[in-house]
């Protein structure tokens, strides 16, 4: 007898990974491909993930669009990396019940399921380099009921329809499917099968290659991607659906791109929003022509409509809750910018969000109007300047915190603010859609940092950037700019004042455009650098100064005021004064020493200076308010008058 059970889980072990090769048609790819992943990690929960890469998502499950209940199961194809390796560690949630293991195809009965981790000890250490599988049966009810809730169900109440949809980002894969949640470790490819009742669809990542019959009043959906995706790519959407479909064409002449819309069988909820949804069409053929062809051109493109609140662009088929232009432009951004190319760490969101959100104001530029992009540019810094003490790049101790890592003002409208500054420092609309292009080309189907990007920018434009990164990405806040400027006969100067939002970054360099208008009705576009906190910058006009507009075109992220100081009475000239905590002075008489003496009303010397300079600001935040006698004494020729400090 016992030789016959011998002979029986011999032939079991023979078999089984027979049965799962056949079943699968994606075999373990002989070498690995070539990806130029990161070491980077700024999240894991437990060291022991990083000893393989997974090369296949293998999802089957079956959902309903009234609940988050889940059954089914996920299997894992990946290669080792370390040698010697006797455990092997997924992530599931363990408000699912586990009801069998497969490793290698052979049953595993002693894995354990704990603290959202699966343990699995081989029967026989692996050795790097090493392919294997696992298999892992599970149920229950996934989610937790949050925004970032891995799975959720909802009431659409305007139509009435029940929805079932994931979102897996941040860290929420696991409460919908086993995974490995580590940015740098993309799946060559994934098979996504989702059997739902016969009254609903069921959209999801790739194309859908079948829709099986099954008993019950069942059927299952089976979407395959062969693109390289990340975990939190991989996405389900359930509901009663209807299939419309669309087709783009980017490039002279160049191949159809299918985009399917997943959205309610409801009447008029296409007739109503056919309009929006065709504006896919020109985005996917304006991006491909402005970065690279659209990634994922050989399986498709599309949406899922779910009342999630927002859009999660899940890789080749977005899930949304409106077709609003600038949700969908920025979604589908991210086909780019988050999936083709994703963030290395999420202390670099701004590779994902930052990116798609200046999208949004390129789909706008180049697709509406310059009005409406100019009007998108003013609200995005006035939403960054909420945050005057923040930075774009996520600091490692709030890497963990969701609502840090998505912030509104700071990923998203200030990580676009400055990458149109970079634009506006490149000064050539050529070099930077290039930037954009080699960045997808050398990180595409990878993920890239913060600073990859700036090493892209560098080389392509051939300057140096770390002073920008320094200030702008890593440092905080902004920069408060005081204008003052006057026109002393046919010279016009501008005194720049410049402070940060933030103590941490006190002074941000930059160039900065002034408008000048004059009385004839005519005007003129000159560009300075402000190199230190306080600069002055001189120009000759023949014609009378009527106006002097910093930043017209709206570049820079900033705060300004501007003050026209009187033109030069006797031998000089101070302003503004009112003041608040410094004073600039031009004196008409050059290389002449001139004594500065400012006294309070009752003559008392409240400060000396001595300069020959012709033009010079003075520090007088040491003042109180109040009024003082403001002196030049010149060749023994002296000069008094007034000025207020508020």
């Amino acid at each position: 007898m016992k030789i016959f059970q011998l002979l029986i889980i011999a032939l079991f072990l023979f078999i089984c990974p027979l049965l799962f090769a056949q079943e699968i048609e994606n075999k373990f790819c002989l070498e690995p491909k070539s990806f130029n992943l990161k070491n980077s990690v700024t999240y894991i929960t437990d060291p022991r993930l990083l000893n393989y890469d997974v090369t296949f998502y293998y999802i089957d499950i079956t959902v309903n669009d009234t609940s988050t209940c889940i059954t089914g199961f996920t299997e894992i194809q990946a290669r080792t990396k370390a040698d010697d390796l006797d455990e092997i560690v997924f992530e599931l949630s363990s408000d699912f019940t586990i009801d069998s293991v497969f490793f290698n195809g052979i049953p595993d009965t002693l894995y354990v399921h704990s603290a959202d981790l699966i343990l699995i000890q081989p029967y026989s250490s692996l050795l790097r380099g090493d392919l294997f599988s696992c298999r892992i049966y599970y149920g229950g009810q996934g989610g937790n009921d949050s925004f970032f809730s891995g799975i959720s169900n909802r009431t659409d109440y305007l139509v009435n329809r029940n929805v079932t949809y994931t979102l897996s980002e941040p860290f929420h894969a696991k409460d919908w499917f086993a995974c490995k949640q580590v940015l740098n470790d993309k799946a060559d490819s994934a098979y996504i099968y989702i059997t739902v009742d016969t009254s609903l669809m069921a959209g999801s990542n790739g194309i859908l290659t079948n829709i099986s019959t099954l008993q019950d009043g069942m059927h299952r959906f089976e979407w395959k991607t062969h693109y390289p995706i990340a975990f939190y790519l991989l996405s389900l959407s359930v509901a009663d659906y209807q299939d419309y479909s669309i087709y783009a064409y980017p490039g002279q002449g160049g191949d159809s791109i299918l985009i399917q819309n997943y959205i309610y069988d409801v009447p008029e909820f296409l007739s109503e929003n056919r309009e929006d949804i065709d504006k896919t069409r020109e985005m996917i053929e304006l991006y491909s022509d402005l970065f690279t062809i659209y990634p994922f051109h050989q399986e498709k493109y599309g949406h899922c409509y779910a009342p999630m609140g927002g859009g999660m662009e899940h890789q080749t088929m977005t899930t949304l809750s409106s077709f609003n232009f600038y949700l969908v432009a920025h979604e589908l951004a991210h086909q780019w910018f988050g999936d083709h190319v994703t963030c290395a760490t999420w202390q670099d969101i701004w590779i994902n969000e930052g990116f798609a959100s200046y999208v949004e104001y390129l789909a706008a530029e180049f697709l509406l109007s310059k009005e409406d992009a100019q009007i998108w540019m003013v609200n995005a810094h006035d939403r960054a300047r909420t945050q005057p003490e923040g930075s774009i790049y996520i600091p490692a101790e709030d890497a963990e915190d969701e609502m840090r890592i998505f912030s509104g003002a700071l990923s998203y409208k200030k990580g676009a603010s400055i990458l149109h500054m970079i634009r506006y420092e490149l000064d050539n609309d050529s070099v930077f859609f290039q930037t954009l292009r080699n960045f997808m080309k050398t990180y595409k189907d990878s993920v890239a940092t913060g600073m990859d990007f700036k090493e892209v920018l560098e080389e392509t434009s051939g300057k140096e950037f770390d002073w920008f990164f320094d200030q702008w990405y890593f440092g905080k806040g902004y920069p408060n700019f005081t204008i003052n400027w006057w026109q002393n006969q046919d010279t016009l100067i501008i005194a720049s004042s410049q402070s940060g939002s933030s103590e941490v970054t006190p002074f941000f360099r930059t160039h900065i455009d002034f408008l000048v208008q004059f009385i004839d009705g005519t005007d003129t576009l000159i560009r300075v650098e402000q190199l230190s906190n306080d600069q002055y910058f001189k120009f000759q006009f023949p014609s009378y100064v009527l106006e002097v507009i910093p930043d017209p075109d709206n570049w820079l992220l900033d705060v300004t005021s501007i003050i026209k100081t009187p033109q030069m009475e006797g031998s000089f000239s101070v302003g503004p004064n009112p003041f608040t905590n410094k004073l600039w002075i031009e004196f008409k008489n050059q290389n002449v020493k001139k004594d500065i003496i400012i006294s309070d009303l009752n003559g008392k010397v409240i400060a000396r200076y001595e300069t020959r300079n012709d033009i010079i600001y003075l520090p007088l935040d040491h003042l109180v308010r109040g009024v003082y006698l403001f002196t030049v004494i010149e060749d023994g020729d002296s000069l008094t008058k007034k000025i207020v400090k508020e």
